[in-house]
């Protein structure tokens, strides 16, 4: 008898078990969509989410679609910082954050604009973190009469400004103008004086994780490189992230992170920009596993 109450038990204690590990928590996910976009962006995304995490509180912004995504960047943050807070406070435990595209600069800019958040994980995905200078395709669909060379004429200005891609505009033959015009990337990556420097740096290094996706075939981001903080120089030659000035004195925490082990960068050739949040490969690869 003793020993079937054993066996008992012990059936039941497995099915509890299984149970229990069936319905691991998992912190909730914040999602941001890019340039022209809508929260719909993310549909795939979020299905995938839910096949592998099951019960996963996924959650896309959904403001700031179409046309209001060319808002000034900082005007965008305030907006989703309204949402953001509310959602980190119903989850005290922590939340993780997934920015696409342009959507990885809102997502950096409300990192180091809110002080105790308690984000997690930071999967930018095909953002261009240290700017963009390159005339692709859809830079010339919605500025048809610029081309790279110029554009700073434009974007270097109180008008150019008021558009979101003005405010990551890179130019790097023409820094002095970058450093006084631009009314976001200086600021975030700490390049010149504010209040809110040490704020920035010291909200910057709460991330448990970074994670940097991009690659060659992006075909959007230009250079490429600049969704793993890399960029060129006036010569047009590739700096890499480690050979940036940012990093190198560490302006806002980017090499005291990578020091701790928690930035991850991640390369896959083959994937255009359009397919990143949908590309199951990169999901099981780079987004998933950062995801607990």
């Amino acid at each position: 008898m003793s020993k079937c109450w054993f066996w008992q038990y012990t059936v039941i204690l497995i099915i509890i078990l299984s149970f229990l590990s069936c319905c691991k928590s998992y912190k909730t996910v914040v999602l941001i969509h890019g340039l022209n976009d809508n929260q719909h962006a993310f549909d795939y995304l979020s299905s995938y989410i839910q096949k592998r995490h099951p019960g996963t509180n996924t959650t896309s912004l959904a403001l700031l679609n179409g046309w209001e995504s060319f808002t000034p960047l900082w005007f965008q943050i305030h907006h989703y910082s309204q949402y953001l807070k509310k959602i980190m406070k119903e989850n005290p435990d922590g939340v993780n954050l997934i920015g696409y595209s342009q959507g990885g600069l809102v997502g950096r800019g409300l990192i180091m604009s809110l002080d105790n958040h308690n984000i997690h994980s930071f999967i930018s995905l095909s953002s261009p973190q240290m700017g963009q200078f390159g005339d692709s395709a859809l830079f010339h669909k919605f500025f048809p009469k610029l081309i790279k060379e110029y554009a700073y004429k434009f974007f270097y200005t109180v008008k150019g400004q008021m558009f979101s891609v003005g405010n990551y505009w890179n130019d790097p033959h023409h820094q002095g103008l970058y450093l006084n015009m631009s009314a976001f990337l200086p600021f975030v990556n700490n390049q010149i004086s504010h209040r809110r420097n040490n704020d920035f740096k010291r909200n910057f290094l709460r991330l448990k994780n970074l994670v940097l996706i991009g690659g060659p075939d992006d075909g959007v981001v230009d250079p490429w490189q600049s969704s793993h903080f890399g960029f060129i120089d006036n010569y047009e030659q590739l700096v890499p992230m480690n050979q940036q000035q940012i990093y190198q004195y560490d302006t806002f925490g980017l090499k005291s992170l990578e020091k701790l082990g928690r930035v991850h960068v991640k390369i896959m050739a083959n994937v255009n920009h359009f397919e990143w949040h949908k590309n199951h490969t990169v999901f099981d690869k780079f987004i998933l596993p950062f995801l607990n």
